[in-house]
């Protein structure tokens, strides 16, 4: 095995001989460790991390997730992770975009994002997040109906069709744009108000 290799697999926490591997031969953390040297082989500016936790135990996650933000902030990386688990955009996201039939409905930085959401389904994300606290009080927002279909998207506000504040604008009218403080921006014609928070 070449010194580069070698390099690699020693900047994810990985020793040399690992190398000489098989795929079966690594425990999930370690697969995800490889993945992400893979990754870094060719320099890059820019890493999509998609899914970079699913599978793995709770220990684990949180390896995975320190080692992207040590490797952040030794080469400078920018990170795009793609997920559902809200706790890791949390964890490891300046930023943070929520999408809904593959538009974005809501975009700003993470905290923001966390302690005042303005669209409607952002909300009902942060309300269904697991929280560790079993005494906090949690007002959960649920949301009827079925996902529409991406072939037969609804007309107006998409999300029109399960959202439990939806006016009858919002069935025919898509949303402009709205910009807040700090870069948050959303789609949606009745914004919740700036006290509405589920963090």
């Amino acid at each position: 095995m070449d010194a580069e290799a070698r390099r690699l697999l020693d900047m994810v926490g990985l020793p040399g001989h690992f190398g000489d591997r098989f795929p079966h031969q690594l425990s999930g953390g370690q697969a995800r460790r490889v993945g992400v040297a893979r990754a870094l082989a060719i320099n890059p500016k820019l890493v999509v991390a998609d899914e970079p936790t699913a599978g793995l135990d709770v220990s684990v996650q949180g390896e995975v997730l320190n080692l992207l933000a040590q490797l952040q902030g030794e080469f400078g990386l920018s990170i795009m992770v793609i997920t559902h688990n809200l706790n890791v955009v949390r964890h490891i996201a300046d930023r943070m975009a929520i999408m809904y039939l593959g538009r974005f409905l809501e975009q700003g930085p993470t905290e923001e994002v966390f302690h005042h959401p303005r669209h409607p389904y952002t909300l009902a994300l942060l309300s269904a997040n697991p929280e560790p606290n079993p005494d906090a009080v949690i007002d959960r927002v649920e949301l009827k109906g079925e996902v529409p279909s991406l072939l037969n998207r609804p007309t107006g506000c998409e999300f029109h069709t399960r959202c439990p504040f939806a006016q009858s604008k919002c069935r025919t009218e898509f949303p402009p744009a709205s910009r807040e403080v700090a870069d948050h921006s959303y789609y949606c014609h009745y914004p919740l108000q700036r006290d509405a928070s589920s963090a």
